[in-house]
């Protein structure tokens, strides 16, 4: 026997030219050393998990911690998938690679004693939805870093100057691209530099459908939109039809939209070929007039954008100015920020827009054999009150395998349902790859079923009785949601839950922009997109003349 009893003996006696022949004594030294220090290390990581469970019975972050699922959210498998999915990576060692190379940052695994486990990303397939209240750090720790970190196209919606101001010049220097601003209503107050044409490429009824759908989606008086909005939706993809195939503008389509009788649309579209639409406008046109006035009125609410010059100024042509080309677009490392308050008339725009560079991308993915390589990344803060994309949730499970990353921030999850519906609302959370679930969700059907997903685990219980004056300690396993209702509305800000496909639902530290490698330019470019902002405003309000306007 090679280890018997001979073995031993050898051993004992020092002769270790005879007990390892050929092999220098210094090398397996070396060898058990290593062997030794491995198995005290594995003993002591066991017995660290074992620790820390008995120290803290039913401690969540423990309990979630412990996920080997997460292993292939981490950055070497993230990397691994990231030269599978890029071709203009095939080559490169994924050891090698940047983060903003393989995936968007979603956090750090928690683990028990306010620790930090590994980084968790999702990878350039993935599809993202946040549920974050105000204030919960939706910009801070979603919007700045993804549209930062993205290596490609990036597409970001907002309805604060505040990402604009972060990181609009830092990216800029970062990734050479240009800067494209659509900020019809002046949240920064700088010059409109270019103009986009919402009819370019309009040519099929589809399409001209399409566009009317974000305009229609935008009325927000429900028993209108439910009695008229099918018909106004008709009627604007008829007007925005025959406009687009005459050559013409979207100021054309608001004074048709003044006048119900008017015939230049209908001969427009007889002329173009669309025999069809032209009978369908015409009958619009002749029926009751109190069902035409329903349906203009309507459509007239939708489209109340056409009636605002400064933003009708955003979409039509402007010869001195160039015109954004989302093709172009699609194939470049440009970032457009789409810039509009709250369910105002601008919104259909930034969603029309938004839903056109999208096409434009995949497109261009089809072209490059079915993925965007460099990715675009679509950053939709505040979807629900400015980029209402009536299918979003159907885009949802193909957009990630062309190599279009969506992530859609909500407020709250009935916030989505009052855009897309409940059936919408359950599509767009099944077919997210990666969900977030931040701090301040008040929806109590939310939790709960969050709770559910979370499952539950054995919690020991200590008991003691006494009988006969003597103590006897008993401990039993009692069976405990991971977290309940309440906990989950109480994740502490900077802080989230993590339901990512195929693996347990993750409880991950945020990473805020103020804590990475980027913080000192992006501080400087805030204080100093804040200065330009407050004295651009000042000039705007301000007249030489008559001092403030009111």
């Amino acid at each position: 026997m090679p280890f018997g009893t001979d073995f031993a003996i050898t051993l004992a006696q020092g002769r270790t030219d005879l007990a390892w022949p050929g092999t220098p004594t210094w090398l397996v030294l070396l060898i058990l050393a290593l062997l030794d220090t491995a198995l005290v290390y594995g003993i002591w990581g066991i017995w660290s998990r074992i620790l820390d469970r008995l120290r803290r019975p039913g401690d969540p972050v423990a309990a979630l911690a412990d996920n080997p699922g997460l292993t292939a959210l981490q950055p070497e498998a993230t990397a691994a998938k990231a030269v599978k999915l890029r071709h203009s990576l095939t080559k490169s060692d994924p050891r090698c690679l940047a983060p903003e190379d393989i995936g968007l940052v979603l956090g750090d695994v928690l683990l028990p004693g306010e620790r930090s486990g590994p980084t968790l990303f999702a990878s350039f397939e993935d599809t993202v939805v946040a549920f974050m209240a105000p204030r919960s750090g939706k910009t801070t720790t979603q919007s700045i870093p993804h549209v930062l970190s993205a290596p490609g196209p990036v597409i970001a919606t907002s309805n604060k100057a505040d990402l604009w101001s972060a990181i609009a010049t830092v990216r800029a220097e970062r990734t050479g691209g240009k800067i494209w601003l659509f900020d019809p209503q002046r949240i920064t107050y700088q010059p409109q530099a270019w103009w986009w044409n919402p009819l370019a490429g309009l040519s099929t009824v589809e399409d001209a459908h399409r566009l009317a759908g974000h305009f229609v989606l935008t009325v927000d008086d429900g028993q209108k939109k439910d009695l008229w909005g099918p018909a106004a939706q008709d009627l604007l993809c008829a007007l925005f039809l025959a406009a687009a195939t005459s050559g013409r503008s979207l100021h054309h389509v608001a004074r048709w939209l003044d006048e119900p009788a008017v015939p230049t649309p209908i001969e427009l579209l007889q002329q173009a070929g669309f025999q069809l639409m032209a009978s369908s406008l015409k009958g619009t046109q002749n029926g009751a007039v109190e069902t035409r006035d329903g349906i203009y009125q309507t459509a007239r609410t939708a489209a109340k954008a056409l009636r605002d010059q400064e933003i009708l100024a955003w979409v039509t042509p402007d010869r001195g100015l160039p015109v954004f080309d989302p093709h172009a677009f699609a194939a470049s490392r440009d970032t457009l920020y789409l810039l509009s308050k709250s369910l105002s008339a601008a919104a259909p725009l930034i969603a029309a827009l938004t839903d056109t560079a999208m096409r434009a991308a995949e497109r261009r993915a089809e072209q490059a054999g079915g993925r965007l390589d460099p990715p675009l990344v679509v950053a939709l803060d505040e979807a629900a009150n400015i980029c209402r994309i009536a299918d979003l949730p159907q885009l949802y499970s193909h957009l990630g395998s062309r190599g279009i990353i969506p992530v859609t921030i909500l407020q709250s999850y009935e916030q989505g349902v009052t855009v897309w519906g409940e059936p919408g609302m359950a599509a767009l959370w099944g077919a997210a790859t990666r969900k977030l679930i931040g701090a301040g969700i008040d929806s109590p059907r939310l939790v709960r079923d969050l709770a559910t997903l979370i499952g539950q685990h054995d919690v020991p219980v200590r008991s003691i009785t006494y009988s006969d004056g003597r103590a006897s300690e008993q401990i039993s396993l009692r069976r405990q949601e991971i977290l309940e209702g309440a906990d989950i509305r109480a994740l502490p800000a900077g802080t989230a839950l993590l339901l990512a496909t195929g693996t347990k639902p993750a409880l991950i530290r945020l990473r805020p922009w103020y804590t990475g490698p980027h913080a000192d330019p992006i501080s400087k470019a805030i204080a100093a997109a804040d200065t330009a902002i407050a004295q651009a405003a000042r000039r705007h309000h301000t007249r030489p003349d008559t001092g403030p306007t009111t």
